[in-house]
């Protein structure tokens, strides 16, 4: 498989009229023509397209303006038609491009809904293009409550735009992560899990604007902050040798029903016991062998067994603690990962448990993040600093990394498969 899918992204075109004098200056007006947009979104957790995006906020720099010529209004969608959108001024004016500006330069931010408050500050003027983003931590519910987060730049002379309309292309300024897991000998091999958490990942970060930034969409992240996020189950189904979805847009579903994660774009190591501020993915999980017939052959001496029916099972992991069988014990397991996330790049991580040369990952470090409480297991810690780094079972888990809808991400190997030991 090619690590390097090109761009999948929903692609609309919207007719967007900019309307808005706040002035007598600014009603000097070449030939009167009134600004327009075209937009796209290059398009996810809500993903935003075309169709449920029902305004945004532009600003505009001009030459020889003091001040911003457009200063954070709101386009907003005309009752009616899907792709039109309608901006004013203060005073229900039109904006009009100014006689003898020839260049404006064009920043818009969306949706209309965005938290500004807390989760992305914008400060847009003519000397400063940024946004102070912090992405709350989400440690039971992945990406339900999150928001998809939209920018525009563009760079404009009059003489390229024609009919006053000016090619606005929107992208989404963060990076959305999904997690799926699958056990492909899952008829000898029963894994249940319980949560899963991308651990030492940057909740915080500067998104500013750069004209050289080209393969970033003009974009910059300076990320900080590491911090937790994730999701808790009560009742996932076992897995099987098809992708169950853990963090992300299940096939079929839509809106409130996705858990994709929109995390700030960043580079980071991946968690070793030599480097311990790495990143990485946590389990709790439970992980038994299913044999058939009710005794062995060989005596084996583990007493914590259940029989049901023609089959026995023996718990994998984590080590029992007696021998008298206890379903509800759990334990956490992981993989480290090589992180380089860029804006409007959808990663998707298939985890496999228990494949072809493939285990269920390694001992996780002894201090762990304040994990959310699940009613009704057992978790089994480890207590053993040896133990950190080493595989829990036989084999190290591995990944099939894919990437969809957005463009791609290289995630590893330049096939796209990343071993992850």
């Amino acid at each position: 498989m090619n690590g390097n899918v090109k761009l999948l992204g929903m692609v609309a075109t919207a007719s967007i009229m900019l309307a808005s004098c706040s002035n007598d200056e600014l009603k000097e007006v070449y030939k009167g023509e009134k600004i327009s947009f075209t937009t796209q979104v290059k398009t996810r957790a809500t993903e935003t397209t075309i169709n449920n995006l029902n305004g945004f906020y532009v600003y505009a720099d001009a030459d020889n303006y003091e001040d911003m010529f457009i200063n954070g209004r709101p386009a907003k969608k005309e009752a009616g038609k899907d792709n039109t959108f309608t901006i004013k001024d203060e005073n229900g004016g039109d904006y009009l491009w100014p006689t003898g500006v020839k260049e404006v330069r064009f920043w818009a931010y969306g949706p209309d809904n965005l938290d500004t408050k807390t989760a992305f500050k914008p400060t847009i003027t003519t000397h400063t293009q940024q946004f102070e983003t912090l992405l709350e931590s989400s440690m039971e519910n992945g990406g339900t409550n999150q928001q998809d987060f939209i920018v525009a730049y563009q760079n404009v002379r009059q003489e390229n735009v024609t009919g006053g309309a000016v090619k606005l292309d929107f992208y989404h300024a963060l990076s959305q992560i999904c997690i799926n897991a699958k056990c492909p000998d899952h008829n000898n091999r029963k894994v249940n899990i319980k949560g899963a958490w991308l651990v030492n990942i940057n909740q915080k970060g500067i998104l500013s604007f750069s004209e050289s930034a080209t393969d970033t969409y003009h974009m910059q992240w300076t990320p900080s902050l590491p911090s937790t996020y994730g999701v808790k189950f009560e009742n996932l189904p076992l897995l099987t040798s098809a992708n169950t979805t853990l963090i992300g847009q299940a096939e079929g579903t839509t809106g409130d029903k996705s858990s994709s994660l929109m995390l700030i774009p960043q580079k980071q190591d991946k968690w070793t016991t030599d480097k311990p501020k790495g990143a990485y993915i946590l389990f709790l999980c439970r992980i038994e062998a299913i044999h058939k017939g009710t005794v062995h052959s060989d005596k084996d001496s583990n007493g914590a067994i259940h029989v049901e029916g023609d089959y026995h099972y023996h718990q994998l992991f984590p080590t029992p603690q007696s021998d008298k069988w206890n379903r509800n014990e759990y334990g956490y397991t992981c993989v480290g990962i090589d992180i380089d996330w860029k804006p409007n790049h959808k990663y998707v991580y298939n985890v496999i448990f228990c494949g072809q040369g493939s285990g269920a990952g390694v001992y996780p470090p002894i201090e762990l993040p304040d994990l959310p409480k699940i009613e009704g297991i057992e978790i089994v810690p480890n207590k053993d600093k040896d133990k950190v780094g080493e595989t829990v079972l036989d084999s190290p888990l591995s990944f099939d990394v894919t990437v969809e809808a957005w463009e791609q991400g290289n995630t590893g190997n330049n096939d796209g498969n990343t071993n992850m030991d």
